[in-house]
């Protein structure tokens, strides 16, 4: 997978003290003027992050993303057991013009990607989280209006959680994954995360280093995971059967209502 293997880099050593730095020269010395630099953009850029980019990250949260692979996982916990009944095989072979093979190779897929999806939402989302509560750095609003001192270590408030920013990994996290499954419109997805996580600023939640830290935590967790737990199947499957989307949505639409 060509994508995949241009994303493998970022979970070297080189790239992560490349990151390390990056986030050390921010948070020391840029963060704060770039943040102060931003509330003189024009008005319309806050309703652009606001009204616009800051609703997707509803849609996109990862908890929904969960649950919906949860939901599909136990749809097809007993998938062996429904197609070794004939008729009901007969019935998915029949509208989708797929083998016996193919739809077990299908199901299976689908079960890596689930997985795949439920592991590192959920995995990036704790060390998220982790680094949150260990460092307790001050989200903007209160340490310029509130007195916040930059750093609070080991507190669970929320406004001393902005480091590192987790609508941010969270759309890195998303986004990688569709990239690694999907291999489409890579572009536009990564300007979608970037944008998800700009908003942040605009609202007055995060510091750029917030968001460079975010973002680094949100990508290396799927490509690690993928690497070292689903990479030999997934590419195996998708080799053989050229895996795509709508196979997969019609498979499941007759899975489904047989």
């Amino acid at each position: 997978m060509r994508n995949f293997n241009e994303l493998v880099f970022l979970t070297s050593y080189r790239f992560f003290f490349l990151i390390l730095m990056i986030v050390i020269i921010f948070f020391n010395f840029l963060g704060i003027i770039i943040f102060q630099y931003s509330r003189s953009f024009h008005g319309l850029f806050f309703i652009f992050f606001q009204e616009v980019i800051d609703p997707l990250s509803d849609v996109f949260d990862p908890l929904n993303l969960i649950l919906i692979c949860t939901l599909i996982l136990f749809i097809n916990i007993n998938i062996k057991r429904i197609i070794s009944n004939e008729n009901k095989l007969e019935v998915i072979k029949k509208n989708t013009q797929f083998s016996f093979k193919k739809i077990i190779s299908l199901f299976n897929f689908l079960s890596l990607v689930c997985k795949h999806f439920i592991l590192s939402l959920a995995l990036a989302g704790i060390l998220c989280n982790i680094f949150k509560y260990i460092l307790g750095v001050s989200r903007p609003k209160y340490f310029f209006l509130e007195g916040y001192s930059r750093i609070n270590f080991f507190n669970i408030e929320h406004k001393v959680s902005s480091f590192p920013s987790g609508h941010t990994q969270a759309a890195f996290t998303i986004a990688i994954l569709i990239i690694i499954y999907f291999n489409r419109y890579t572009l536009f997805i990564l300007v979608l995360a970037i944008l998800m996580g700009l908003s942040r600023i605009f609202m007055s939640m995060h510091f750029p280093s917030d968001l460079i830290a975010g973002a680094y935590l949100g990508s290396i967790v799927p490509i690690i995971l993928y690497n070292n737990f689903y990479r030999e199947e997934v590419e195996k499957i998708k080799k053989r059967y050229n895996v795509n989307f709508k196979d997969l949505f019609r498979l499941m639409y007759w899975r489904i209502f047989i």
